[in-house]
């Protein structure tokens, strides 16, 4: 249709109008307008032939009208011409080729803000990233910090001022060094220098005098060495360790949380832990639709080792694996991979090597990607129904898939209106509203083979069905999800070595868009 042909019809339009007249259709011979006013002197026009169906242009009229006092301020004319190309991009998604579209309000509103779920799960993850990153650099710190404490405290109670000297020796990869302390206050010397230190009973005179280095305190050479060895760990780990990750959940009835897909949890309690220690982390990123279609699916697991007995630097760790997944599974460049796949036993490929002591090195890694939705660990169910008295029914149910696994401390975090009073009708386990955040927290202690199955179900104000997404789900679990497991510890020659062991699975994104 030439663009001269429409702006005839439109300019016909106002001459067809008849004055108070309550009807909002017009027909010529061939055109049916059909109008409704939005407001003062301002009207929405459809423009049909008269062989449309009526209803259904009424009914696409009423939606363009909507959809514009979605917009913008049908009052102010000048508001309307501010939004002119927000409000054309509406009626090409109402009416494409001349034939209306199946949208309605809510899906026009989606597409007017260009909603990405993808980019929210990135920026999800992105922020779960940097918060993850910062608490590993608080507990990297803490840990340095005691090492340095007690380093401090083993060399004065060793090296008093009554013996020798007493000497430190810090294993690591290539070598150790020896750093002497002295009991009597002595010039600053660099550590590793092959030059021995001028006698402190030489007195040197110079007309020329540059910088005076003050007289170092008892333990200044211990902890200088362990600044050194902290370094040098800390350069090694970069390149070996893998970042250890915590199980990150909110346990606290009643407490207030900003609804994420996972929340800070408190720290873990002390561990009994052995001169070798196994630390296997888990982390479950998993997106489901609220149609019950998996969107996305990873689980991403380590196993690291925390070698705290000089005496077994070199050990070899023997695992049982069950590939019921299709795991991918990567060693370490530094571990012998030929062994592992042969045996299943993970040591290094030097036999004179050793690994670091008192940090955690990555000698394992693991990934699992699936598109089966029975693989889903724990399924979470929302129905949302409004009553159309102006409130909504909503019904939750979980239920456990894998009962291999006992989830604890598990929270579900459901979005509701703003200002809303849910009325809780049947919970198994106890909920908290966060009205601070718009959220009711559904907690439950634990999920296991015994109960598997549970739901919530409450009634709350509005008709907004879509309000009650994303749903976001939590837990701390003690089980791997790779069906991964520590058999022994030994030495090189085969000596049994006591060990412990913790085992993580935390949700890094667990939500139902």
């Amino acid at each position: 249709m030439p663009r001269t042909r429409i702006e005839g019809l439109l300019a016909s339009f106002p001459k067809l109008m008849v004055p108070g007249q309550q009807h909002t259709t017009v027909e010529t011979e061939t055109i049916r307008y059909v109008y409704q006013p939005i407001g003062e002197d301002m009207y929405v026009v459809l423009i049909t032939s008269r062989q449309n169906n009526i209803v259904q242009d009424m009914d696409t009229l009423h939606l363009i009208a909507r959809a514009v006092s979605d917009i913008c301020d049908v009052g102010d004319q000048q508001d309307v011409v501010y939004h002119g190309f927000d409000i054309l991009q509406t009626f090409e998604e109402i009416i494409s080729q001349g034939c209306r579209d199946n949208v309605d309000l809510a899906k026009l509103r989606t597409i007017k803000e260009m909603e990405s779920h993808e980019e929210k799960i990135q920026e999800m993850i992105e922020k779960n990233k940097e918060l993850e990153a910062k608490q590993e650099m608080k507990r990297q710190a803490k840990f340095f910090d005691q090492q340095r404490r007690e380093a401090a405290k083993r060399g004065f109670s060793d090296g008093g001022m009554g013996s020798s000297g007493s000497m430190l020796s810090g294993g690591r990869m290539g070598g150790s060094y020896e750093p002497l302390i002295s009991p009597a206050p002595e010039p600053v010397r660099t550590f590793g220098s092959d030059s021995p230190p001028a006698s402190s009973g030489n007195k040197v005179s110079s007309t020329a005098r540059g910088m005076r280095l003050g007289r170092k305190p008892k333990g200044a050479d211990i902890l200088g060495a362990m600044k050194d060895e902290v370094g040098l760990a800390q350069d090694f780990e970069d390149n070996l360790s893998i970042a250890e990750n915590e199980p990150l959940i909110s346990t606290g009835f009643g407490a207030s949380s900003t609804p994420a897909p996972v929340e800070t949890a408190p720290a873990r309690p002390p561990i009994d832990m052995k001169g070798v220690h196994v630390q296997i982390d888990e982390h479950i990123t998993a997106v489901v639709n609220r149609d019950g279609g998996l969107e996305q699916m990873e689980v991403k697991g380590d196993m690291s080792l925390i070698i705290s007995d000089d005496d077994y630097t070199n050990v070899q760790v023997s695992v049982e694996t069950n590939d019921a997944h299709n795991a991918q599974v990567k060693t370490h460049p530094k571990i012998d991979k030929k062994k592992f796949q042969s045996s299943s036993v993970l040591a290094l490929k030097d036999p004179a090597g050793s690994f670091p002591v008192s940090q955690p090195i990555g000698i394992l890694k693991w990934r699992i990607v699936s598109g089966n939705e029975d693989d889903i660990p724990l399924t979470i169910n929302c129905w949302p129904s409004p009553t159309g008295s102006g409130t909504v029914d909503v019904n939750i149910e979980y239920e456990l898939n894998n009962v291999d696994l006992e989830l604890e401390n598990v929270v579900v975090t459901i979005p509701i209106p703003p200002g809303a009073q849910p009325t809780v009708n049947d919970v198994d386990g106890i909920y908290n509203v966060d009205r601070a955040h718009g959220v009711l927290q559904w907690q439950i202690p634990s999920i296991d083979s015994s109960n598997k199955d549970g739901s919530l179900d409450f009634n709350i104000p509005g008709n907004d069905a879509g309000l009650f997404f994303p749903v976001q789900v939590s837990f701390a679990c003690k089980k791997p999800y790779y069906g991964i497991a520590v058999t022994s510890v030994t030495t090189p020659d085969s000596q049994d070595v006591e060990f412990s062991q913790t085992i993580s699975l935390a949700p890094e994104i667990y939500s139902v868009i």
